[in-house]
């Protein structure tokens, strides 16, 4: 077997949320600096690091596939798992053929010197970057934990307590993306608009991130990631109002239409509460995309309640919805709520709100015809018919013709028509 100091060649794998993205391009950062190869590719590598995620079931049971098949890529491999699942799982994941390391979250800092072998700081290293890998955009993590203890996720469990990056830190990170060619930075952290709760005062927000970073000029724009309903206060629609840097884009997670629902979740609104938070958006930002996240299934959704689920849906218009089937999450108080959804129902339903989903969203950018946008264009070119694609600062996903010399620019495109799902557009003089 090779020595550790010859394993040198890396592949990591990350699954689940832009905050494991983030410091998935963070660990790779530091292992570049401490010598190792990114291999770019799992058969060339001879370190493997699985970012795992453990939002849902179907995540844990991938996370131990992805495991297996590492392992016999190369069974003399190191295997490195890290991430949420590492966190309440770790027995289980260290017994796992060719598993080498179980790291936590915090020590995702130290992943270089977990590797080499050698003694770990009792503080762990907080995490930046300079790139990302793959990428047009960058996601900067501002905010870690989650204190909401909404009845179905394990989040809270495994990331701790809310902890916010000093507003220094992030301007400077920043600054280096910038410097480094991105034009879209996405703020990303696990309950985002949380962030300055914990600092010494509690009253810093959101707000003054954005006024730090508009000090740094312009060439760039800057897009939230998601945030809770509570968090979108008057001010920060103000703001979003009047900038010309912070993207046209909310996505603000709603997960039931119906409030016997929303209590069972332990959410802390309604949905007559939501719909006005949206109303109040849309008055001031009348062309702003409202995303969001949509559970089905959850225990004790009557037919009648899902109802209202879609009826709201119909009301909001969401330019785009994510669609969770409900998972039941060891430790969480929604484990063993009765009221189970059967398999068939549940099919079914998730073929009805994708249908209305869909509409809303058609609705949305149909609505932008002939309309000239602000495009960010990715780095590849689409595969299938060699359009130039990328997302307008409202998160249209578009489709144009044009020079490769204008990848990673952001550019003004007008939506000229669409061909099935496709949005397609034309560059504007």
């Amino acid at each position: 077997m090779n020595s550790i100091a010859e394993k040198k060649r890396f592949y990591i794998h990350t699954l689940g949320c832009k905050v494991n993205q983030y410091e998935s391009q963070a660990m790779r950062e530091i292992l570049i600096k401490a010598g190792f190869n990114d291999s770019g590719s799992r058969e060339d590598a001879d370190i493997y690091v699985l970012n795992t995620c453990t939002v849902t079931a179907e995540a844990d049971k991938e996370s131990k596939r992805l495991v297996g098949q590492f392992h016999r890529a190369n069974a003399d491999a190191m295997i490195v798992v890290t991430g949420c699942l590492a966190e309440r799982n770790a027995p289980d994941l260290a017994a796992l053929p060719g598993v080498t390391h179980v790291v936590g979250n915090a020590q995702k800092g130290s992943i270089a010197r977990i590797i080499a072998g050698k003694k770990i700081p009792e503080k762990g290293k907080d995490l930046r970057i300079s790139g990302f890998k793959g990428h047009s955009k960058a996601y900067v993590k501002i905010q870690d934990g989650c204190e909401n203890k909404c009845s179905y996720c394990k989040v809270r469990l495994v990331r701790g307590r809310c902890k916010s990056k000093p507003i220094d830190d992030i301007v400077e990170e920043v600054q280096g993306l910038v410097c480094n060619g991105f034009r879209e930075i996405i703020l990303t952290g696990i309950c985002l608009g949380a962030w300055g709760k914990d600092f010494m005062n509690g009253a810093a927000g959101l707000i003054d991130v954005f006024k730090a970073l508009t000090g740094l000029g312009g060439g760039f724009r800057v897009r939230l990631s998601s945030i809770e309903p509570k968090y979108v206060t008057d001010g920060l629609i103000e703001f979003m109002a009047g900038s010309g840097m912070v993207c046209p884009h909310l996505h603000i997670p709603f997960q039931s239409g119906d409030d016997d629902i929303l209590k069972l979740m332990n959410r802390p609104y309604t949905s007559s509460g939501y719909a006005a938070i949206v109303d109040k958006v849309r008055d001031r930002i009348p062309d702003i995309a409202i995303t969001t996240d949509m559970i089905i299934g959850f225990p004790g959704e009557s037919e009648e309640r899902f109802k209202r689920s879609i009826d709201f849906i119909k009301r909001i218009s969401p330019s785009r919805t994510h669609i969770f089937t409900f998972s039941r999450r060891e430790g969480t108080s929604a484990h063993d709520l009765p009221g189970s959804v059967n398999g068939a129902a549940l099919k079914e339903r998730y073929k009805e709100m994708c249908a209305v989903t869909d509409e809303a969203a058609d609705i949305y950018r149909r609505s932008f015809l002939s309309r000239k946008l602000d495009v960010l264009v990715e780095e590849r070119a689409d595969a299938a018919t060699g359009l130039l694609r990328g997302y307008s600062d409202n998160y249209i996903y578009m489709h144009f013709t044009g020079r490769d010399d204008l990848i990673h620019g952001i550019i003004p495109v007008r939506v000229a028509g669409f061909n099935g799902d496709r949005t397609v557009g034309e560059i504007a003089c």
